[in-house]
């Protein structure tokens, strides 16, 4: 990661409405999460204002509209804001959708293939963080690299191709079960951060990827 080439941090579902202690399942795995994620957002702001005239960096805040009224993403309920550590600054993107993957109804792969194709041979990198790890974490980060948004598009790149980065450790999971027989959090947050590492993205750790862009930044 010591090359700078093109970037995007993905922020998805940092929401108030996660803050629930209990709705979303009886515990929650990585108590880093909100610390790891906070500290990436600040280090890749400072990315980003290191090179405003090339635009090279971006980021792009996603969130979560449910369709039902009950749901504490609700559009109007109070747990549709974003929670004060992912707070969008002015200039910064923000994507609404309406089901785990942050690519359907929205027009986030567009603005992906824009941003990236500024530059020959139109490749990047893709960070992700948010939650949660199961769901739109998992889903997103999946039709990432189906949909090869972060790789050259046409001869003039030689068909080489970028990279989608989970950073595995800004996520985050919630105990899933039926009947009261519970997966707990830890277990099933690792098992879709394996499942995703090699064939979906590559996955790293927050200290690694903060390491990384504070070099480039040192660079600028």
């Amino acid at each position: 990661m010591s090359k700078q080439p093109r970037t995007v941090l993905l922020v998805i579902d940092i929401q108030d409405a996660f803050l629930e202690p209990t709705f979303w399942g009886p515990s929650r795995s990585n108590p880093n999460f909100e610390k790891n994620a906070a500290s990436l957002i600040t280090s890749y702001r400072h990315l980003v204002a290191k090179s405003p005239s090339l635009a090279k960096h971006k980021i792009i805040h996603v969130r979560h509209a449910s369709k039902s009224p009950t749901s504490p993403l609700w559009p109007t309920a109070p747990g549709f804001k974003f929670q004060p550590l992912a707070t969008p600054r002015d200039g910064e993107l923000v994507i609404t959708k309406n089901v785990n993957s942050a690519f359907i109804g929205t027009d986030l792969q567009g603005v992906l293939r824009e941003h990236f194709g500024r530059t020959s041979p139109g490749t990047g990198t893709l960070f992700i963080i948010g939650l949660s790890t199961d769901h739109c974490v998992s889903t997103s980060t999946r039709m990432a690299a189906n949909l090869g948004v972060c790789d050259g598009d046409g001869e003039a790149s030689g068909g080489e191709k970028g990279e989608v980065v989970l950073v595995g450790d800004a996520t985050a999971a919630w105990a899933k079960g039926i009947g009261g027989e519970f997966l707990d959090a830890e277990t099933l947050h690792k098992a879709h951060i394996q499942s995703l590492e090699n064939e979906f993205a590559t996955v790293r750790r927050t200290e690694d990827v903060r390491k990384a862009w504070e070099e480039w930044v040192a660079d600028s």
